[in-house]
């Protein structure tokens, strides 16, 4: 089981890093927020967004750093518990213009499917936002006695030999 839950961990940790791996001389790690949050740094370039899917974990605090590598200004806009855009429950960032840094508080319980887009390229900068609840650690405890089992003596009985 703790091989399960370090896998998990391990993958969860590769899809973070994956953006790493774009060949970028940035360094993408998230970083702590300044109330304890977990930053994660995206990127808009070229109409698409980098990393184009995000996953975390429910109940937790993120900001999600925008960072506009583009010749114009793009927003986030996360469908909310209803799966459309343009409702009250979105969670949408301001405009971010090109080469600035904007960001947008997430914070979502409920683990599910979430699409997230650009209002000014809604085809092609669009992604995923899956949010997961870990599972709970499993703990073995050992079987207690049965209270009708009896015990065996530490001690041998004594055996009479040539009686």
């Amino acid at each position: 089981m703790k091989q399960i839950l370090v896998a998990l961990m391990l993958a969860c940790l590769l899809g973070l890093l994956a953006p790493a791996c774009e060949g970028g001389s940035e360094n993408v790690l998230p970083t702590p927020g300044p109330a304890g949050e977990t930053v994660i740094r995206v990127e808009m370039r070229n109409g698409f967004f980098s990393p184009s899917s995000l996953t975390v974990r429910a109940g937790r605090d993120y900001i999600l750093e925008l960072r506009n590598k583009d010749g114009k200004a793009y927003n986030l806009r996360i469908a909310g518990l209803d799966g459309k855009y343009d409702t009250e429950d979105d969670l949408v960032s301001e405009d971010v213009d090109s080469g600035k840094t904007g960001s947008l508080a997430l914070r979502i319980d409920q683990p599910g499917s979430y699409d997230f887009r650009s209002d000014s390229e809604p085809i092609s900068m669009v992604g995923p936002l899956t949010i997961w609840e870990a599972p709970p650690i499993a703990t073995w405890v050992p079987p207690a006695p049965s209270p009708t089992a009896t015990a065996e003596s530490p001690t041998p009985a004594a055996s009479h030999v040539g009686e």
